[in-house]
């Protein structure tokens, strides 16, 4: 479980209609709270106040919610809107039974959209024990905080060298997904295409995929 600092514990449990009543949510997608979500509390509140830290250019506080589910899953639609309509940067904490997991997604204010966020791209843990899940507290400011988190969740898929921004790791990541999903996808095509000269192709088709890849 998350160690976190006592001053940030704000363990405020949220009925979970508080939700679908306050965001902009379709009738199905409620009828998804209802089904998916057993409790939700709001567990922990990161910010220069609870802190002994600055807030960031962009993050100013960041809040922990824990949601209990019925089954061991969760739909991704369900995330993003609560994540698209809070106006802080969130860290998720998924609980069934015994099991844990962690999601986040980098998350930047939208610039069309006054008070609005734009949610790109989400990172999560294994499936563990409850108890093995951690989060490091690592930065001298939240934003920091915050990139430090998500370069924790995503397991090594976000590349940060030579002074990298995390925006940038960010879609250099996105574009290294999308590659290995085309690359998988002319193996497939290759192993089951019958005429000669296609089969050529897509060989050259995979190998140029491959080099954009290792670069």
């Amino acid at each position: 479980m998350l160690d976190f600092p006592k001053s940030t514990l704000f363990n405020k449990r949220i009925p979970k209609q508080k939700f679908y009543e306050q965001l902009s949510v379709s009738k199905r997608l409620e009828q998804q709270f209802v089904k998916e979500i057993d409790t939700i509390y709001w567990k922990y509140k990161l910010s220069s106040e609870t802190l002994n830290t600055t807030v960031g250019t962009n993050v100013t506080e960041i809040e922990v919610f824990e949601i209990s589910l019925k089954e061991q899953n969760i739909s991704k639609n369900v995330i993003e809107v609560i994540d698209r309509e809070i106006p802080y940067h969130l860290v998720f904490v998924f609980r069934y039974n015994e099991y844990g997991q962690i999601w986040m997604s980098f998350k930047e204010e939208s610039k069309s959209r006054e008070g609005k966020f734009k949610v790109d791209s989400y990172y999560t843990t294994e499936w563990l024990m409850y108890e093995d899940l951690s989060l490091t507290i690592e930065g001298l400011n939240l934003d920091k905080i915050y990139e430090n988190f998500l370069i924790q969740v995503a397991g090594g898929k976000l590349q940060i060298e030579n002074g990298i921004e995390i925006k940038d790791a960010v879609s250099k990541a996105k574009e290294r997904e999308k590659l290995e999903t085309l690359i998988n996808k002319l193996e497939a095509k290759i192993n089951n295409e019958k005429q000669f000269n296609r089969q050529i192709k897509l060989i050259g088709e995979l190998r140029k995929a491959k080099e954009q890849l290792g670069k």
